[in-house]
């Protein structure tokens, strides 16, 4: 039985799906939700950047090779990325 299938635990079971779904929540209020419920106990932050509202923190998934770009103000999604990334676009995340 596949994790979607399961209504008591709605999470995506791929990577693309788990991405797709953090496109739709971006810039929404609350978005960071979704990200520590997808990625539970598995993000790293490894680099700060000026940009959202204030600071991005970009917080890395060592177990999908991906980068999260995250507003902690206002506790938003606002990009990933594939591979370790340490500066994002600013157009990407204001």
């Amino acid at each position: 039985m596949h994790q979607s299938a399961n209504p008591a635990n709605p999470t995506p079971p791929t990577l693309e799906k788990k991405l797709a779904l953090l496109q739709k929540l971006r810039d929404e209020l609350g978005s960071g939700d979704t990200i520590r419920r997808l990625f539970f106990g598995d993000l790293e932050p490894i680099a700060l950047q000026p940009g959202g509202a204030g600071t991005v923190v970009h917080l890395y998934n060592k177990a999908n090779d991906v980068t999260i770009a995250y507003c902690a103000t206002y506790d938003v999604f606002l990009a990933a990325r594939p591979g370790r990334v340490t500066e994002f676009d600013p157009a990407e995340i204001k």
